[in-house]
């Protein structure tokens, strides 16, 4: 009988042991790139033309994606042109550009340096070939959007300093 009592208690130790050593790996493995980050975000975007994307309708929403810089900027250009009873200076999607799309072939490449990543996507929408450079930066141990440049050079922190 204690010789079953020895067993319980090593398979116990040994079970804790066992949970306890992954975690570090699993820690590790459930860390977000940057590149994840931005594979997560224009994934919700590829599919047929009407495909929902990411709206960017509250506060919450726009912090969980951008850079504290720049959803200050993007929540006063909401608050003024509700104010003004007028469209916001964003006028589109932030993250396509784009009013519209049915966004096919996507591809992500991404370099971290240190807390700083820049991340291109690459896709066709309606059949024409685009390029978004998007500009990240960790904030705690997330990645943020600090800025984004469509394939026209413009730029979404200069579309709302504009205003």
């Amino acid at each position: 009988m204690s010789g079953t009592r020895i067993s319980r208690r090593v398979f116990a130790a040994g079970f804790a042991a066992a949970l306890a050593m992954p975690a570090p790996l699993l820690a590790r493995a459930a860390e977000v790139t940057a590149k994840s980050f931005v594979e997560q975000i224009y994934g919700s975007y590829v599919g047929a033309a009407g495909q929902k994307g990411i709206p960017l309708d509250d506060a919450a929403t726009i912090r969980r994606y951008f850079t504290p810089g720049l959803a200050s900027l993007i929540l006063d250009d909401q608050a003024a042109a509700r104010k003004r009873g007028e469209p916001p200076m964003l006028d589109g999607d932030a993250f396509v550009g784009h009013q519209e799309w049915a966004i096919s072939r996507m591809t992500v490449y991404a370099r971290e340096a240190g807390s700083k990543a820049t991340a291109i996507v690459s896709f066709t929408n309606f059949g024409k070939a685009e390029k978004v450079v998007v500009e990240l930066l960790k904030v705690g141990e997330s990645w943020r959007i600090a800025d984004i440049r469509w394939d026209d050079a413009s730029t979404l922190r200069g579309l709302l300093r504009r205003r």
